[in-house]
């Protein structure tokens, strides 16, 4: 194996052990404040423990773990303040995406309309995994085709982070799920080619968002500022 062949493995592995992270923070299985080792997340994957360490400095960087000296990694523990300062910069992210991505996808709306129609029967179903999945690739279809890499690269971070993944399991599903009628809102404002409404729609959207994570009750949050 060549020194090329060889780094390429190593970044898979590294983006394997990631997935695994993340998926088992959506899925709730990892905790905030739940700490991590090396040397167990190497032998449940049967990767190398410089594998695992990587990953853990890539989510580290993206937000969703939290290193610290003599401590070790855990899961990342959100104030209050923190996830609102979370959602501020989305909302201003994906208003922005959304407005840029209208013109495009204004003269093809094939891939939105898929989205929205899985959206749509997860709805119908109850089915609050599906949602989650579909409510993903509605928001990262935006800045996905707009072509902006740093747009594409912050809003990825964003949705790595531990709030991002995790309240879905934490907030009641009827109210998940009836957010879907912004959705709508905002796939009838790209057709119609109005860029300025589908940015409004979208901010207030996740707004909206934001407002049912801090529904939760304290115990749900790191001790900070909570004002």
């Amino acid at each position: 194996m060549t020194e090329t062949d060889a780094s390429a493995t190593e970044a898979l592995t590294v983006q394997h052990v990631s997935d695994a992270i993340t998926n088992a923070v959506r899925d709730g299985r990892l905790v905030p404040g739940q700490r991590l080792t090396e040397i167990d997340l190497a032998k449940r994957l049967g990767v190398s423990r410089p594998s695992v360490r990587e990953a853990f400095r890539q989510l580290t960087a993206d937000g969703l773990l939290h290193s610290q000296p003599y401590r070790g990694v855990s899961v990342r523990h959100m104030t209050r303040r923190e996830v609102d300062d979370l959602f501020v910069v989305r909302g201003a992210l994906e208003g922005l995406a959304v407005r840029l991505a209208t013109p495009i996808l204004h003269k093809d709306t094939s891939r939105l309309l898929g989205i929205q129609a899985e959206l749509d029967a997860a709805e119908a179903r109850n089915d609050l995994t599906a949602m989650s999945r579909h409510n993903l690739a509605f928001h990262m279809l935006f800045a996905d085709v707009t072509g902006n890499a740093l747009l594409c690269e912050q809003l990825r971070r964003i949705s790595n982070s531990v709030y991002w993944l995790q309240f879905r399991v934490l907030v009641a599903d009827d109210k998940v799920l009836q957010t879907n009628i912004q959705h709508r809102d905002i796939v009838n404002a790209i057709r119609a080619g109005d860029a300025a409404r589908a940015e409004e729609i979208m901010i207030d959207h996740v707004d909206h968002s934001r407002q049912l994570v801090q529904s939760l009750p304290d115990t749900h949050f790191a001790d900070g500022i909570t004002d």
